[in-house]
């Protein structure tokens, strides 16, 4: 059985990721911002920053992998609702002898 609040459940663990991907970098820069220069040294900066950049291009590859299996299982859910929506629609319809034709 197909447990579509599972799936609706991924989905939006898979926006909120996205969403972070996104903001990455303004998350590095405030980082980089409240590190600041202890001691008028900036190592420890210079360190974030270079994360930031060895990151970025990998970031970019997780971030359009991780849009395209949301937008999958944006289909299939969409999907589902609609096919369960047109089923009740035409149950809703049917008279119980065409119902009951239709078993046979």
């Amino acid at each position: 059985m197909l447990d579509r609040e599972r799936l609706r459940t991924a989905n939006e663990g898979l926006k909120a990721a996205i969403t972070e991907f996104e903001n990455a970098a303004k998350n590095n820069d405030d980082l980089e911002n409240s590190i600041d220069r202890p001691d008028d040294r900036g190592s420890l900066r210079d360190k974030a920053s270079d994360f930031e950049s060895s990151w970025n291009d990998k970031r970019e590859a997780l971030l359009e992998n991780l849009t395209k299996i949301q937008e999958h299982l944006q289909g299939i859910i969409d999907g589902w609702e609609t096919m369960d929506t047109e089923a009740a629609a035409s149950l809703s319809s049917a008279t119980p002898t065409t119902v009951h034709s239709q078993v046979r």
